[in-house]
């Protein structure tokens, strides 16, 4: 099979959107499976109708989509699964065991398959070294999320020893810029919208996040799943730690470059300081995917406003 036919769950999401993008720049046939279709499609970009929560749906778009490779992004985020935990319990944890099951049931010879996992694995800072957190250091949950993704994690490195299928889980953090609207962490885009718009906004919390620019995020999957690699491995996203106040100000100076005025950003009275975890250690992702992207914060940034001035809605 030398065509690269990659089959991605949560295809329409804001990372999957992005992924979808550079696996189609790449010459990939792309089939994409969520529960509604996309308003525009791509040539190259089939979209198969499914869910999650459904194993006979997934066993059903495998069959038709026949991928050589599985790039596993569809699950419900922090907020719902605080909100609805049996449905996240459904999607995130059955959704993701039903999926392994059907490429086993169905023995496809897949070349890759790529598990989305998330920082939300880990505890508090104080639990880690000084040289960052690593892939491999001790995981303590704030919240069922990260649990689920642990949860998912296991379940990569058990059908990659089944299977022999070369298998990647891939952490990130906070994800800012064009797609992100969803989430706890996603305020940091709000704050550039409302800047872009020449409007206020609240920061709910304080401290230091590990940020990851849109884009880079699906680029990042991307190369997980069309790049080089053998066995199984969990791997940190690339990203950079700053704290919320240095967000702020490169907001402020990048948005004045820009000529963009009659914003004022502040933080919310009850504002606690996040307890995510950040400064993570890439040093073994840049050694396995040389290729995965990393904008610097600034120009992360100042492309974000500029898009976000664009594209009011």
């Amino acid at each position: 099979m030398n065509e690269k036919r990659v089959f991605v769950t949560g295809s329409t999401g804001c990372i999957g959107a992005h992924a979808v993008s550079i696996l189609l720049e790449e010459g990939c046939q792309v089939f994409g499976f969520n529960r509604k279709a996309p308003s525009v499609q791509s040539d190259g970009y089939q979209h198969l109708v499914g869910d999650l929560a459904d194993p006979q749906s997934i066993e059903s778009a495998l069959k038709n989509a026949n991928p050589s490779h599985i790039l596993h992004l569809g699950a419900l985020q922090t907020p719902d699964c605080r909100d609805y935990p049996i449905q996240g319990l459904d999607v995130n944890v059955l959704g993701t065991a039903y999926l392994f099951k059907a490429c086993l049931k169905l023995k496809m010879p897949l070349e890759r398959f790529v598990f989305a996992s998330s920082s939300a694995v880990n505890g508090p800072r104080d639990l880690y070294g000084k040289d960052g957190v690593k892939p491999e250091d001790p995981l303590q949950p704030f919240n069922l999320y990260g649990y689920w993704k642990i949860a998912g994690e296991g379940m990569a490195q058990a059908y990659h020893q089944e299977s022999g299928v070369p298998t990647v889980s891939l952490r990130l953090a906070t994800t800012y810029g064009p797609g992100r609207d969803r989430g706890f962490t996603a305020a940091m885009t709000s704050a550039l919208k409302a800047v872009a718009k020449g409007q206020r906004f609240k920061i709910p919390y304080r401290g230091k996040e590990n940020y990851h620019f849109s884009h880079d995020v699906g680029a990042g999957f991307a190369r997980a799943v069309i790049d080089s690699f053998s066995g199984y491995g969990v791997f940190n996203l690339l990203g950079q730690t700053r704290s919320v106040d240095e967000f702020l100000e490169i907001i402020r100076e990048q948005a004045t470059g820009l000529g963009l005025n009659g914003f004022e950003l502040s933080y919310t009275d009850d504002a606690q300081t996040t307890p995510f975890i950040y400064d993570l250690n890439c040093s073994s992702t840049r050694d396995a995917f040389p290729k995965m992207p990393q904008t610097e914060l600034r120009e992360g940034i100042r492309l974000s406003l500029e898009y976000f001035a664009q594209n009011q809605a």
